[in-house]
């Protein structure tokens, strides 16, 4: 039987439920990040969504939740919208 899909509130709940059930610091789980090809990752936008306006991007070049360095107007699927972001 296949692994269900990775979706974006599956990871995060997972995060969550981790983070919360082992009592870890914002750190330990900053450390645990899924893969570009996990996170639906792709360099460049998807409309006006796009990393540098989302509350995951972590300038210049690194996202909480994706391994590796991104493009600042890439994209992935864990995309959240900073309040204001334009």
């Amino acid at each position: 039987m296949p692994a269900p899909a990775l979706t974006r509130r599956r990871a995060l709940g997972l995060f969550a439920t981790l983070a919360g059930t082992l009592g870890l610091g914002r750190g330990a789980a900053a450390q645990q990040k899924v893969s570009q090809a996990d996170a639906k990752y792709q360099g460049t936008p998807k409309g006006q969504q796009r990393c540098e306006i989302c509350v995951n991007f972590e300038p210049p070049n690194q996202c909480r939740f994706v391994v590796g360095p991104i493009a600042p107007r890439g994209w992935c699927q864990f995309f959240a919208a900073r309040e204001n972001a334009h």
